[in-house]
């Protein structure tokens, strides 16, 4: 019994201890993000005077107005939004036609096709910039909307996590649709895509984040706001306003507030998505 009593206290104690841990790591990983949204809501120094807890009075949105009137971060938003509307559908349709004809139809090679996409992920995407670069150029695509989406319509991840999905679904299933004089395309999008919804999902919220969070190519193929995304913009606000940090941090509080908003309403689909990807990478090769 009280060898009983004593395991139990030392469970409680650990539990206890490993509850305290991530309640620290968390409020450690949340104290940056709450400062930038603090000093964006309120005047400069309004944190150094009166600490970590404003009272209502203190909080002002004029940060974001002179954000906005600092440099056109309006127009970049929208070229942002489309910029990861067209890069993200994209992203889906190589990705699911990609990972498509790597699982169901038999064909020699491919595996190594598997193997050469894998390949691209080990590849850093600053090596690829100077060919990228020269072949948007070649095209006359510099400053454009098509120039900053075109390198990344196809990208190695999510032609993997969805190739990854489509190896779990049945193949009786993909050979009683083609008996039933379904084409490929029809079995893919009515069939294997739905069956791997949450997988697809992740895909399409990777691509989503990626597209939204670029920086280094939109900045060197780009001169001036009409293709300009909201990442390059925020980097002159910085630059432009460096004396004001409150008016940094509105800038910032709205590019990240999109991203935010979008893990939040796909959270469950991601968790899915990635356990479920985890779990088949033993199929992998």
């Amino acid at each position: 019994m009280t060898t009983t009593r004593r395991g139990q206290r030392t469970r409680r104690v650990g539990a206890v201890i490993r509850f305290t841990v991530v309640i620290a790591a968390a409020g450690l990983v949340f104290l940056p993000v709450y400062v930038s949204m603090l000093s964006a809501f309120t005047q400069g120094g309004t944190i150094a005077r009166n600490g970590l807890i404003p009272s209502l009075g203190e909080v002002i949105l004029d940060n974001f107005r002179q954000a906005i009137d600092a440099v056109p971060l309006l127009p970049e938003y929208l070229v942002s939004i489309a910029v990861v509307t067209v890069q993200t559908l994209g992203n889906l349709i190589t990705g699911s036609l990609a990972a498509y004809a790597l699982v169901f139809p038999t064909w020699p090679g491919r595996r190594i096709a598997f193997a050469l996409v894998l390949l691209t992920l080990a590849i850093p995407g600053e090596a690829l910039v100077i060919p990228n670069y020269e072949f948007v150029s070649g095209l006359g695509l510099r400053d454009t909307i098509i120039g900053v989406v075109l390198p990344y319509l196809a990208m190695g991840y999510p032609i993997f996590l969805l190739r990854q999905a489509f190896s779990a679904v049945p193949t009786e299933l993909w050979e009683a649709a083609r008996l039933d004089g379904a084409g490929h395309l029809r079995t893919l999008f009515t069939i294997i895509v739905p069956a791997c919804r949450p997988q697809v999902t992740t895909a399409i919220v990777w691509s989503a984040l990626a597209a939204w969070n670029g920086f280094f190519w939109p900045l060197l193929i780009t001169d001036s706001a009409v293709a300009r995304t909201i990442q390059v913009g925020v980097s002159q606000l910085a630059a432009s306003e460096a004396s004001e940090p409150s008016v940094i941090f509105a800038g910032a509080v709205l590019v990240v507030l999109p991203t935010v908003a979008l893990v939040i309403v796909a959270q469950r689909f991601l968790v899915n998505g990635l356990a479920r990807g985890g779990v088949l990478l033993r199929d992998v090769g």
